[in-house]
């Protein structure tokens, strides 16, 4: 199994609309990809400055499945909504 962390840090008009929505697209994927056994998003609280504003988590069965996803039209959808207020982007893939 690959667990699958991401968090984003944004910038720009519209952020928290753009947080709300890309959780809401993120998390309705496992029903949309298959080889995507669950995702989930973590939208941080504002309360201490400096944090990044998302973290996501997702799990597939092995790399092919997470290259699989990461490719679906679906999964890039949900990049697109905030790929313009990215301003920076830290991943980690293991194993457990």
């Amino acid at each position: 199994m690959i667990k699958h962390i991401v968090m984003f840090r944004l910038e720009g008009e519209g952020k928290a609309d753009v947080c709300r929505r890309f959780k809401d697209a993120i998390e309705a994927l496992p029903t949309v990809i298959p080889e995507l056994e669950s995702a989930e998003v973590g939208i941080d609280t504002g309360a201490i400055h400096g944090n990044w504003d998302i973290a996501l988590t997702a799990i597939c069965a092995d790399t092919e499945a997470l290259t699989t996803y990461s490719a679906h039209p679906a999964h890039l959808a949900c990049v697109a909504m905030i790929k313009p207020l990215i301003a920076g982007r830290v991943c980690v893939d293991y194993s457990c």
